[in-house]
């Protein structure tokens, strides 16, 4: 049962909220480690949280780390699917409706592997970046085109794609240009029967479906020198291992007059999008056509490396020597943006306007799958990571805010803006504007 709320006028104190509403109780005051190990937010039922721009119904809870507060929210499936955001929510029903399958299905897949690395540290679910999946709160389903997705989860409620009982690795990305790529290509893996190649109708349509990357051959040189690879001097060749589809990684070797080194595809682009735009911000990102510039210096694994000998102009032959380098120009040519394997967003969204069904589309995608109702291996909650290592975390609150520290309840806080921070004792929640405030938290004795 939900205790009730009681109101508090915007932007009071903690101390004078909890003095007017009497929640200090006698009991705190028992003798205990000085230690203030966890503060939980839970709003009233119109209440929301902000913090870095982003809005969330929460509960939220913030703990003492070693290396700072970490913040992580607990959401129902419905309430975190919903706060998804991979997809524009204008997209066309059929298409929004299996980006939340999958989605569904890629956290019925990760959870019940256990929590790992920082997961495990700061005692989360699953995190909200593009690690996992792109998680923005109630910021986006409470706005513009919301009602469409808020559907798309609902009318998919308990569905999950199955292979031999188990959900599978519901892997999806922007899109795949012509075609997707075979798991086994991208990844250090075993081939995934429902994960293989599959023609897409990106091209022409979605944006990026097709690029070009043009550097100098000394520019080439220095970002793979940058990133740590045995390279430098004058690029002599680059000679690329591109086996049939299906028949593993792409591998890359560069020889130059410094060394020679060899990379994969996806390290490749890892090098680029790390060390292209620092070394060179005029020149990567690429310009387009239209004299936009592509979101990142490499877009995808999906590429084609040509090098081409540029003859010296009339100009060149009046240079210094030195200004006359770097006149072999590495030309890739690629399509797609992400890592091409599984659905294409883009794909989706011209399969539906073309009148697919969201089970159309799943099945082309992932080869030999279907939507079944499985609502038993979909998790009822999910805690969901949203920061770690920070020392302070600025909330603004709306409606009033049950605080909860170390389990214990400590009382309401009200509207206004608020800073949780570290603190020789643990962690704490102050006013924003905290001057001369004494904090009734380090005043106690914690845990009890």
């Amino acid at each position: 049962m939900k205790r009730p709320f009681l109101r508090a006028s915007v932007g009071a104190s903690v101390l004078s909220v909890l003095l007017v509403v009497g929640m200090v109780s006698p009991a705190l005051a028992v003798e205990g480690q000085r230690e203030v190990l966890t503060i939980e937010l839970f709003g009233s039922d119109n209440a929301r949280f902000e913090v870095d721009g982003r809005r969330y119904a929460g509960p939220m809870l913030f703990t003492a780390r070693s290396n700072g507060i970490s913040f992580t929210e607990f959401a129902t499936i419905e309430q975190y699917l919903q706060g998804i955001s991979e997809m524009p929510f204008s997209w066309q029903p059929q298409a929004l409706a299996a980006q939340a399958v999958a989605a569904r299905t890629y956290l019925a897949r990760r959870l019940p592997g256990g929590r790992k690395g920082d997961a495990e540290r700061c005692e989360f679910d699953i995190c909200a970046t593009n690690r996992c999946q792109v998680y923005r709160g109630v910021q986006l389903v409470e706005g513009k085109y919301g009602d469409r997705w808020k559907a798309a989860v609902e009318s998919t409620a308990g569905e999950v794609l199955l292979y031999n009982g188990i959900p599978i690795e519901a892997v999806y990305t922007a899109n795949v240009g012509s075609r997707s790529r075979a798991n086994q290509d991208v990844w250090a893996s075993s081939a995934i029967p429902y994960l293989q190649p599959v023609d897409s109708p990106d091209i022409g349509i979605a944006p990026f479906s097709e690029w070009t990357v043009e550097v100098s051959g000394d520019q080439f040189v220095a970002i793979l020198r940058a990133d740590g690879y045995d390279v430098g001097g004058t690029l002599i060749s680059i000679v690329v291992d591109d086996p049939p589809e299906g028949q593993g990684r792409t591998s890359i070797t560069v020889t130059t007059s410094g060394g020679t080194d060899s990379l994969l595809a996806p390290n490749l682009k890892g090098a680029f999008n790390r060390r292209g735009e620092h070394l060179y911000p005029g020149i990567l990102p690429a310009r387009l056509h239209d004299g936009g510039l592509l979101p990142e210096p490499l877009l995808s694994y999906t590429f084609e490396i040509s090098r081409v000998l540029v003859k010296p102009t009339a100009i060149d032959n009046l240079l210094p020597a030195s200004d006359r380098q770097g006149r072999d120009i590495v030309r890739i040519d690629g399509e797609g943006w992400g890592h091409g394997v599984g659905m294409s967003q883009w794909g989706a969204q011209i399969m539906a306007k073309d009148g697919s069904s969201y089970a159309d589309i799943l099945s082309h995608y992932y080869t030999g799958t279907e939507p079944q109702l499985a609502p038993e291996l979909v998790p009822e909650n999910v805690v969901v990571g949203l920061s770690w290592g920070r020392s302070e975390i600025p909330v603004s609150m709306e409606g009033t805010t049950r605080v909860v520290v170390n389990d214990l309840l400590l009382g309401f806080i009200g509207a206004g803006d608020w800073l949780i921070v570290t603190t020789p004792f643990g962690i704490d929640v102050v006013p924003l504007d905290s001057a001369g405030f004494v904090s009734l938290i380090a005043q106690r004795r914690w845990p009890r």
